[in-house]
Formats: structure tokens, C-alpha cells, sequence
């Protein structure tokens, strides 16, 4: 028996941290990660780790690595 999918909420909240744009990641109203500009590359980091782990080309590819990182390891 196949499991039914479930619709999750993804929000985003711009905030300032030292002067710079950081994008927040929530899933209901939990911070699971932020996604950074550096540059022309992006930078995803989750927040129970606090250290970028992926670096891609578009905002896009980041907030996915930050969703798919959760995902995987949640538990």
C-alpha cells in the first residue's frame, strides 16, 4: 500500500543579519534554513548545522538543497 501524499507549507521571510539579505526557510513556524547571497552564488545552510553546505548557481537550487536536506534527515 503506497502512502498518500501530504501538502507541506514552505514560507520565506527576508531578513537583515549584519547588513545582509538572508532568506529564512519555515516550514509551519519552524526555521529549518536560510539561504544567503554571496556575490553571483547562493549559499544554503541549515540552521541545526549553522554552516553553509551547498553553493549553487540561483536562489532557486538553494532553497530546493535546503528542502531536500530537511527532508532527509528529519528523521
Amino acid at each position: 500500500m503506497s502512502k498518500k501524499d501530504k501538502s507541506v507549507s514552505v514560507d520565506l521571510n527576508e531578513t537583515q543579519v549584519n547588513g545582509q539579505t538572508v532568506t529564512e526557510v519555515l516550514i509551519g513556524k519552524k526555521v529549518i534554513g536560510q539561504v544567503t547571497q554571496v556575490g553571483e552564488r547562493y549559499e544554503a545552510e541549515m540552521v541545526s548545522d549553522s554552516k553553509p553546505f551547498a553553493h549553487t548557481k540561483s536562489f532557486d537550487e538553494s532553497l530546493q538543497e535546503v528542502i531536500s536536506a530537511y527532508h532527509l534527515h528529519k528523521g
